[in-house]
């Protein structure tokens, strides 16, 4: 840990993927007001890039997107508070986010720059925290926080927090498309209206796990379940659009991400993807964010855990 008087600036920046949920279920409402999941999540190649700026003492964080708060009501600026309050340290820092995941879109835009804000900091500031550390601080900042410290394709539960490694997805391209409409994952959770103790999760859970297991891409694609679909696409008809816009064209998977409102079409090979995503451009309106990403493999073990 650097002491005041010898303050040396350093400057990194970081690319922070996204995620996509190959399976996701909401099994029951936990005693503390949370709810219960199981979810199975892919990181995508999709990034915000990151630039970390070290100061003495003060702490700013700006991004480029005007949906996107700056400032205290910046996830990654209480990433960044809590980490130096935790590890007892004066250190500063100015961050700014060049946003390319949609906000408020089921990609968990806003959690994986939290994630690196504690990771790049940890090292910036040279506080020497491990992953167990750096875990438990992510998971006071938000649910998916704890997954993008470590991205990998995984199995999370508790209120997701909880996860372990699962055998890495083959590889893939997915087709990104965010309907133009913003749907607070607060929001979507109460259009669930999900109640009483936790049930066993939906069955295509062992199907999403066997296709990881045997690296079968098509019985992956089959298998994709997210149960905020079963509520949200009803409701949306812009969500249900972009399903049936996949299914007609024979996709290998579509689905819901996360809490939406983004849906994702999967392909084996990249210029599938690109057609796709041509006819989706050609199909909707030019609001909709249309993009093409691969999924990521898995980064090297570090030795500790989740």
């Amino acid at each position: 840990m650097t002491p005041p008087g010898t303050f040396q600036p350093a400057e990194r920046t970081i690319l922070s993927p996204c995620k996509i949920n190959l399976f996701l279920d909401v099994i029951g409402r936990r005693p503390d007001g949370y709810h219960e999941v199981v979810t199975v999540i892919e990181p995508l190649a999709l990034c915000d890039r990151l630039v970390f700026r070290t100061t003495r003492e003060k702490i700013e964080v700006a991004a480029d997107d005007p949906e996107v708060p700056d400032g205290e009501e910046n996830i990654v600026c209480r990433a960044a508070r809590l980490l130096r309050e935790s590890a007892g340290t004066y250190g500063g820092v100015s961050i700014r986010i060049e946003k390319n995941v949609p906000s408020a879109a089921g990609l968990g835009g806003g959690s994986a720059d939290a994630a690196a804000a504690l990771r790049t900091l940890n090292d910036l500031w040279d506080l020497g925290l491990s992953l167990p550390d750096l875990t438990a601080l992510a998971g006071k900042l938000g649910s998916d926080v704890p997954f993008f410290l470590q991205p990998r394709t995984s199995l999370w539960r508790g209120r997701g927090e909880k996860g372990e490694p699962l055998p890495e997805a083959p590889p893939f391209f997915a087709v990104v498309i965010n309907p133009a409409f913003p749907l607070s994952t607060r929001r979507a959770y109460s259009e669930l209206a999900v109640s009483g103790p936790a049930r066993l999760p939906h069955p295509n859970l062992a199907g999403v796990t066997d296709a990881l297991k045997r690296s079968d891409l098509a019985a992956l694609g089959k298998a994709l379940y997210n149960r905020f679909q079963e509520t949200l696409a009803p409701r949306y008809p812009r969500i249900q659009e972009l399903l049936d816009f996949f299914r007609e064209r024979e996709a290998l998977g579509a689905l819901l991400s996360g809490s939406g409102p983004t849906v994702i079409g999967l392909a084996a090979e990249k210029e599938r993807a690109e057609q796709l995503a041509a006819d989706a451009r050609a199909a909707f309106p030019e609001t909709y964010r249309i993009v093409v990403a691969a999924n990521l493999p898995s980064p090297p073990p570090t030795g500790d855990k989740f």
